[in-house]
């Protein structure tokens, strides 16, 4: 069933281009009426031209031979023959012609549907919720987009044109040569069931190595992503020996589905060949001993026996169609896979557009765990009122970080809620609830672009004084104007030819840019030498003037000046204050961490 509704569901995308689908099939049938064509005319030539015995008073067979007698056939042998050279190429041009015009259009056709459908898939993954992107590998999810989607697309552009144009092939061949000879067509026809039956067997084993060797080839992607990311980490501890093993394990086994597949690819074609010549010996013997006892003509039979073994090559290239359909729908099945998914954060029905934020942001008796049986959350409440700066501090794993995913609704509490002026973040879009917050991190991730490309990522609307007058505000524009391009300057795969101050420092003028009321810095100096955070600290104070900040760090000296201090413990405040307040505190956890920090 799940196989009937794919192959359905693919089928759909034919739709915006079924007018050029129903001119290409006009082709294919005209390509198969042309191909038929030429058989009368053999028959005529072989019998008219290169009579024997009974064969001269036999000038023709069929409907069609007929009619060209009357047109071409009148005079002697000689001239027969001029006329057949001009008429059999004649035809043949006229069949290349509607080819042309069958395989253009079907190519329009398969470009656009892969071009739609990868579409789809790109919106679709830019739709679905940061936890998606957690469990699934980045480089599973460009197997499925590249490799995935470009079988399927071999299999939307070139499997409906082989299987109408052999079958209408077939059809015609299959009709003709009832007309010449019944009784030796229904021994023809014998062999098909002979035929069909092993080609089911051969899909169903083409199709389970077909998932097997997407999957492996899903891994080999991982694999070779995560040796391009981590470089840096394999060559410091000298693991380059266990990476080339491990990926060779992974080589074997893709090879090994690889070469499973094609085993069974390899028995088809012999085996149909092979069921061909049974039926082509039989029908030789049967068929040449009827002409030599004057039963048929000689040219009667070379063209029925000619038409048959055209009759069993589109039966030859229909298998090859089954596998490339089998291996198609198991990468349809894991397109579709991602196109099934569904968002777990998304706006409600009735979701209504954020106002500017003017008052405050509260937790509410919210609970969270990114895994059901551990809270990192529990029962937290906590409340920042506008144009303040909150921190939050505590050992890793605390929940800070987790604080900012559910105001940035990357998840959504298990229990309790989040509101900005009284309103449940839930009932608002997921537009206007990002648009009044900005982001800086510590892990910094710049696009592989311009400079001017990153700064302006969140406002591309901005001018280039505004994009430069950010990047001035953010400390950035001294270095950024001694690039080779200046702000054209490309960074790199992640910002790699920038340092880390430098990358933040885009990073923050990016924020700056996109001038939002709630700003969320989470551990954004952490990673940075003394001399780097100096110049991002005093970026990031300009861009906290006149904002309200949740500031989650792990140097304490980066929040002494916040109106409000949050010490966190496993998901619960143990306390809070001011910094001058929570030092007073003896055997206080802020106590403790500023000493353990001052050694």
């Amino acid at each position: 069933m799940k196989k009937k509704a794919n192959i359905k569901r693919l089928l759909k995308y034919l739709k915006p281009y079924k007018s050029r689908f129903a001119f290409a099939l006009v082709f294919m049938v005209l390509f198969a009426f042309f191909d038929w064509l030429v058989l009368p005319q053999l028959i005529t030539l072989i019998n008219t031209i290169f009579p024997t015995g009974k064969d001269s008073i036999v000038p023709a067979a069929g409907p069609s031979a007929s009619f060209i007698n009357v047109l071409f056939l009148s005079g002697d042998r000689m001239h027969t023959l001029i006329r057949m050279a001009i008429l059999i190429p004649l035809i043949y041009a006229f069949t290349s012609i509607c080819d042309y015009g069958r395989s253009y259009l079907l190519s329009y056709v398969g470009e656009n549907l892969i071009k739609d459908l990868r579409l789809e898939l790109h919106k679709k993954l830019m739709s679905l919720s940061h936890d998606f992107y957690v469990k699934n590998s980045s480089a599973k999810m460009m197997s499925r987009v590249t490799n995935d989607l470009e079988m399927v697309a071999g299999a939307l552009s070139g499997i409906p044109s082989t299987i109408v144009k052999q079958f209408l092939t077939f059809l015609f061949m299959a009709v003709y040569v009832f007309y010449l000879n019944w009784k030796f067509s229904l021994l023809v026809l014998v062999g098909l069931p002979l035929i069909a039956v092993p080609l089911y067997v051969f899909g169903k084993r083409v199709r389970k190595a077909s998932k097997e060797n997407l999957q492996q080839t899903s891994d080999i992607y991982s694999s070779v992503n995560q040796m391009l990311n981590g470089s840096s980490v394999i060559k410091a501890f000298n693991t380059e020996n266990n990476e080339i093993n491990r990926f060779q394990k992974e080589n074997d086994r893709y090879y090994g589905t690889a070469m499973g597949i094609n085993r069974v690819n390899a028995r088809q074609s012999p085996f149909i060949e092979f069921m061909g010549a049974l039926a082509g010996g039989l029908l030789l013997f049967l068929g040449g001993r009827d002409v030599i006892n004057g039963v048929w003509s000689t040219g009667a039979f070379l063209v029925f026996f000619y038409a048959v073994t055209k009759m069993y090559r589109p039966l030859k290239d229909l298998a090859g169609v089954n596998s490339q359909i089998q291996s198609a729908l198991s990468a349809s099945e894991r397109v579709f896979e991602v196109l099934d998914q569904i968002p777990t954060i998304k706006d409600e029905h009735d979701a209504v557009v954020l106002e500017p934020f003017r008052k405050s942001i509260v937790y509410k008796d919210v609970t969270f765990g990114y895994i059901p049986e551990k809270d990192v959350l529990k029962n937290f409440n906590a409340e920042i009122k506008y144009g303040q700066t909150v921190a939050f501090v505590g050992h890793s794993g605390s929940g800070k970080t987790t604080l900012a995913n559910l105001l940035l609704r990357f998840y959504d509490p298990k229990n309790g809620e989040i509101l900005i002026d009284g309103l449940n973040i839930k009932d608002v879009t997921l537009e206007s609830l990002r648009n009044q917050i900005s982001i800086v991190t510590q892990d910094v991730y710049l696009f592989d672009n311009t400079v001017k490309y990153n700064i302006a990522y969140g406002n591309f609307d901005a001018s280039m004084d505004e994009i430069i007058a950010a990047a001035k505000n953010a400390n950035a524009h001294n270095f950024i104007s001694k690039l080779p391009q200046g702000y054209d300057t490309l960074v790199g795969e992640r910002g790699a030819k920038l340092s880390g101050g430098e990358k933040q420092r885009i990073s923050i003028a990016r924020a700056m840019l996109k001038n939002p009321p709630i700003l969320v810095l989470d551990e954004a100096t952490s990673a940075l030498d003394s001399e780097s955070e100096k110049f991002v600290q005093a970026a990031i104070d300009d861009l906290m003037k006149n904002r309200t900040v949740v500031l989650i760090a792990h140097r304490l000296s980066t929040v002494k000046n916040a109106d409000k201090i949050i010490v966190m413990d496993a998901g619960r405040i143990m306390e809070s204050g001011t910094h001058e307040e929570l030092v007073k505190i003896e055997n206080g956890i802020y106590r403790n961490l500023i000493e353990m920090q001052s050694l």
